[in-house]
């Protein structure tokens, strides 16, 4: 078993929300309560009219429609509006709040929260968890309580939180005769399977069975960068690191794979097929991803997979991962605060954490049902779910904030394009990236 390790968060401000472990000695699971328990007897004189908007699939949807009914069985009285919203779900939470009628409760990506809190228009909740006596800060990972603290103030309670792995194709390791990923893996290990995994299966001349698949957003590349020694800006911001030697290394053995090695798709490569669907058609051994692919991955029925940490870097000894969460936030200018609050607190509560730790979208961020037989289940794939929780601080590494974000993305994608085509080289493609942002540091 391995411990579980706090997972240090810091955030990030950006407009849009865009993956290593040692082995450790772990607390026997708790065992989950098998259904949400019911709501306490409140006192029916709390009246309120709340405003609920998220995001998500149809099924989450339904989720918090269930929550919500739920809730009303204790507090009939305060009339709940939910508003789902799956497509540019920013733009209207800006919108409202532009219009003075902003939700009571919202989700909140802890990039958002840096901006709405620094306009002050989040509320403060750290009276509430003070003096609540149902909840309290212990009961989550004390960084999941810090990615959502701006300025001394927690402006969110984490609902759930997701680590990025290295999935595998069992399948495919076995017919390679290569020993599956674990805690010791390095970079090389990575690149030797691959080669080995790596086919022209139909013989016409074209690879269709890679080796290894990735993304290449920040966040996936970021573990790889940041387990190396390197990183995007320096620790106070003030200039740019991707090029550093340690941060063109590790993407230099990513484009290394792609187009030196052969054995991972480039973006041309992989056409209108994504990298998750790649990985899960069984046309890849690897894929690197967070935690919330996992209830998906479960409809897979051709081969067996698991997940493993993101491998460790020869040259510096260390590994990386990145983490993504959200939690519920209430506006600052919500008439009823009071009754906002008991629905967040039923919300990211042992109702909604119970539901999570069965549900397997994401990981609880309550730590009690996060190390529950519920959650860790290894009769469900993955049989090594613990990965997702068995990170250790130092392994875990954040994205720098500045107030213009927004074109260190707009950098990223656009100076660093040709790179992932194998058209310009990693040195002048983070040069360029470098050049591009000086402006935008503090």
């Amino acid at each position: 078993m391995k411990r579980i390790v706090t997972i240090g968060l810091f955030v990030i401000l950006v407009v849009a929300l865009l993956t290593a472990c040692a082995a450790k000695e772990t607390p026997e699971p708790t065992k989950a309560p098998t259904a949400a328990p019911a709501v306490e007897e409140k006192p029916k004189e709390m009246k309120a009219e709340l405003t609920v908007i998220h995001w998500g699939s149809e099924g989450e949807k339904d989720l918090v429609e269930g929550w919500i009914a739920q809730f009303n069985e204790g507090y009939p009285d305060v009339k709940v509006e939910q508003i789902h919203v799956p497509q540019n779900y920013w733009d209207k939470v800006a919108a409202m709040f532009a219009a003075g009628t902003p939700p009571d409760l919202m989700y909140m990506g802890y990039p958002e929260m840096v901006f709405y809190a620094s306009e002050g228009t989040l509320l403060p909740l750290d009276d509430y968890m003070a003096s609540d006596p149902e909840m309290s800060t212990d009961m989550f990972f004390p960084s999941l309580i810090e990615a959502f603290t701006y300025e001394d103030k927690l402006y969110g309670v984490s609902k759930d939180w997701n680590s990025q792995v290295l999935y595998y194709n069992e399948a495919l390791f076995d017919a390679a005769g290569v020993s599956y990923p674990d805690e010791n893996w390095t970079w090389d290990d990575v690149l030797d399977a691959a080669k080995k995994i790596v086919a022209d299966t139909d013989d016409d001349g074209v690879t269709d069975q890679w080796g290894f698949v990735t993304d290449i957003g920040m966040n996936r590349i970021g573990g790889w960068i940041y387990g190396n020694g390197g990183g995007y800006l320096t620790e106070d911001k003030s200039a740019c690191m991707l090029d550093d030697p340690a941060s063109v290394q590790a993407l230099e053995f990513l484009t290394g794979m792609m187009f030196d090695e052969k054995v991972a798709p480039s973006k041309i490569e992989l056409g209108e097929l994504s990298a998750k669907d790649t990985f899960s058609s069984g046309k890849a051994g690897m894929y690197v991803c967070g935690g919330w692919r996992v209830l998906g991955f479960r409809d897979i029925t051709d081969f067996g997979w698991d997940i493993a940490p993101i491998p460790i870097s020869p040259h510096s000894g260390t590994r990386g991962t990145v983490v993504d969460t959200v939690s519920w936030s209430i506006a600052k200018d919500s008439k009823y605060p009071d009754a906002a609050w008991e629905l967040l607190k039923f919300f990211t509560g042992e109702a909604g954490q119970v539901r999570m730790a069965e549900g397997g979208t994401a990981t609880p961020s309550m730590i009690k049902y996060a190390e529950s037989e519920a959650f860790l289940d290894p009769t469900q794939a993955p049989a090594h779910r613990d990965v997702l929780i068995s990170y250790t601080v130092d392994e875990i590494h954040y994205y720098p904030v500045i107030p213009r974000m927004g074109e260190m993305w707009d950098a990223w994608g656009q100076e660093l394009s040709e790179m992932w085509l194998g058209q310009k080289s990693v040195e002048d493609s983070v040069a360029a990236f470098c050049e591009r942002i000086a402006p935008a540091l503090p």
